[in-house]
């Protein structure tokens, strides 16, 4: 539910990705230019703290880039 509301607010992107070893699979990544992203970044993190702790954070937390397509 919360994944499609991100997609809905076009905070999430997908792209779909054909392989001839795999079937179809999806790319996520968020959306650089929209303003949400950047609030729901901030959200994220400061519950992510409250959850995990300062240092179980840094080690739950992926650490790539959120707006590359990977």
């Amino acid at each position: 539910m919360i994944r499609r509301t991100l997609k809905t607010l076009y905070i999430i992107q997908e792209q779909e990705h054909i392989d001839p070893l795999k079937r179809g699979y999806f790319k996520r990544r968020m959306n650089p230019f929209n303003p949400l992203t950047y609030i729901s970044i901030i959200i994220i993190v400061l519950i992510g703290f409250l959850m995990f702790g300062f240092i179980g954070f840094w080690k739950e937390v992926d650490l790539r880039n959120p707006f590359r397509w990977q």
